[in-house]
């Protein structure tokens, strides 16, 4: 059994770590994610940071991609 836990944002997930998260779920602030509001979720410079952080913990990192891609925009999936 893990405990994954959601992180909104650098200080989320670095704090869901410390506590003893196994893993992490985030997404990005863009069009991949229905929880895109100001303030939450990662850039991909904050998630390379994010990832570092819990890898270097022993946490994992599972990304969160919780809408579908439409063809004006699909390669922003990419």
């Amino acid at each position: 059994m893990q405990l994954v836990c959601p992180a909104g944002n650098l200080p989320a997930l670095q704090a869901a770590v410390d506590a003893g998260a196994n893993a992490v779920y985030a997404g990005f602030r863009d069009q991949t994610n229905a929880r895109a509001f100001p303030g939450l979720n990662f850039d991909e410079t904050e998630l390379r940071a994010g990832i570092a952080y819990a890898h270097a913990r022993g946490a994992k990192i599972y990304l969160a991609l919780n809408t579908y891609p439409d063809s004006a925009r699909l390669s922003g999936w990419y």
